[in-house]
């Protein structure tokens, strides 16, 4: 049998091969080089281990050179020792002698979404309840080589998809690895001021998914029955046309429903971009123009990514309410001018230094916007005092008949005087005492003096003649005291809110004047860019 004989590569095949050889090589030295430098450095900053002791479920971050570099309780610490087995990630490391004793690594882990978390527990989609090891768990995030320590507030309810550790069956740490996805907004839907419904209807125009399979019928009659009937303490309900009705109302996403003792808590799951569109008719007139709309979509989708870390409502899986404690969702229909805004501004935001600033914004202000004073708080970078330009609001000035004989407090009987303690430049009342029969009390954020001063307010004549006699709270803390007899004082003020960030009288007016909505933006808040979302840091 005749050999063949293999066939010698060309030169210039030769020099190709060896290029990609070398190339490879260079790679390989370029990686290994890198990493020690990153060892290295990682080395300098870290704090030399000083006792003996167990750092539990701390994070390694480096193993080589004889150096173990781990995160804990928020320090990051370099021990002598290495492990045989080339791990990253949680473990309990034992020290004696500033030399690594022991390392028991924790790989045992689950992935989901965290929908939830309160006292003990923490419940991830697909898994259910899972108990956590201790209330200040170890949160590391991963998503860059820089691994750093978090905290649990910085999770996003609903939205990310975590690692979490697992020692002997209780969650002890839990890895951030990926960004959070940050197209969906959880809302709570509030009963009259209550966190919870007796009962609620469940209706759509299809079939209701329960639990995303098929229930076979279009509504719900009373929910809290049919989870007990069920033995649901938790239930998600959707639909193929994804719009569902509760109680008669008509919302978009879908619905989850928990149970307890106190009645039905309701949370909404909605994209961001749909939940700005219902909150923008609720918050502002949607005759209002254009850019005035324009710029108020920005500043609600703004706010609304900036309290997606908000705690309040962790045990039922929710960022934010439906309310004015956050922003007004769902409370009026959709129009074409707000659908409008809404579109030709998605995903823009107000950012200051690349981070989202709170968009803070009103109704109407009396002379001039004002600092976080008014709330006793630091004054961010973002917020400053801008000149009114709101005189086209009936809000602009009023005058609120106080009648101290009107209300009675449980506590301290029926009041007997107003004392203003001190007010801001612009008029702002900073600190107001009412006596009452049996004590007296101090009030000194915008809010609670706003509230108290409600409970007498008789009526508020407007700036164009028009009379209101159903306001809870007088209209703002912008405002001086005047006396008459027995017990009835006139208030004489300007303004609707709490005068900090955009006016939504003023910008109308600005728009009318030939404004853009970034000039709108600009003008009320300071050192402001309007960004897309996707550019921003997390």
């Amino acid at each position: 049998m005749k050999k063949r004989r293999l066939k010698k590569p060309k030169p210039q095949e030769m020099v190709w091969i060896i290029l990609a050889i070398t190339a490879i090589c260079v790679i390989i030295i370029f990686a290994i080089i890198q990493t020690q430098k990153k060892s290295d450095r990682l080395a300098k900053q870290a704090k030399a281990v000083g006792r003996d002791m167990v750092y539990e479920n701390a994070y390694i971050v480096s193993n080589s050179d004889n150096k173990l570099i781990f995160i804990c309780d928020g320090d990051m610490f370099c021990a002598k020792g290495t492990m045989e087995e080339n791990y990253s990630g949680v473990a309990d490391i034992e020290i004696h002698n500033s030399k690594i004793e022991k390392v028991q690594v924790k790989p045992d882990d689950i992935d989901g979404v965290m929908i939830s978390y309160g006292t003990g527990q923490m419940q991830v989609a697909g898994q259910g309840e899972i108990p956590i090891q201790s209330e200040q768990i170890p949160v590391y995030d991963a998503t860059t080589d820089e691994v750093r320590e978090i905290s649990i507030s910085d999770l996003i309810i609903g939205s990310e998809t975590l690692s979490y550790i697992l020692d002997s069956g209780q969650i002890c740490a839990i890895v951030r690895r990926q960004v959070p996805d940050l197209t969906y907004i959880r809302v709570l839907i509030k009963n009259d001021g209550s966190d919870f419904f007796p009962t609620i209807a469940v209706g759509a125009g299809g079939n209701l998914l329960v639990n995303d399979a098929d229930s076979g019928v279009n509504t719900i009659d009373d929910m809290t029955s049919y989870m007990d009937q069920n033995g649901f303490s938790q239930v998600k309900i959707s639909t193929g046309d994804n719009s569902i009705t509760i109680n008669g109302k008509a919302y978009q996403g879908y619905f989850e429903f928990l149970r307890n003792d106190q009645g039905v808590v309701a949370v909404n799951t909605i994209d961001v971009e749909s939940y700005v569109r219902y909150v923008l008719p609720s918050e502002m007139p949607s005759g209002f123009s254009a850019e005035a709309l324009k710029a108020q979509a920005v500043c609600a989708r703004t706010y609304a990514y900036s309290q997606m870390k908000n705690t309040q409502y962790a045990e039922y899986g929710a960022n934010i309410d439906n309310t004015t404690a956050y922003q007004v969702y769902n409370a009026s229909g959709t129009y074409e001018s707000t659908d409008r805004a809404v579109l030709e501004t998605a995903n823009q935001v107000v950012t200051c230094n690349g981070s989202l600033i709170t968009c803070y914004y009103f109704s109407t202000s009396a002379g001039q916007t004002e600092d976080m004073e008014v709330w006793s708080s630091n004054t961010p970078q973002f917020i400053h005092k801008a000149e009114s330009v709101d005189d086209n609001s009936p809000y602009y000035r009023w005058t609120s008949q106080i009648d101290l004989g009107s209300y009675s407090d449980s506590q301290y009987g029926t009041a007997t005087g107003i004392t203003v303690n001190k007010s801001s430049d612009s008029g702002f009342v900073l600190s107001l005492t009412i006596n009452y029969a049996n004590n007296s009390a101090t009030y000194t954020t915008e809010n609670d003096i706003r509230k108290a001063l409600g409970h007498f307010q008789k009526k508020v004549t407007l700036n164009d003649g028009s009379v209101r006699d159903n306001l809870s709270m007088i209209p703002s803390a912008c405002f001086s005291v005047s006396k008459s007899e027995n017990g009835q004082y006139t208030l004489s003020g300007g303004g609707f809110g709490h005068d900090i960030g955009l006016s939504q009288y003023g910008a109308d007016k600005m728009a009318k004047n030939g404004a853009s909505y970034k000039d709108i933006i600009g003008y009320y808040y300071k050192d402001v860019a309007v960004s897309d979302i996707k550019d921003v840091a997390e």
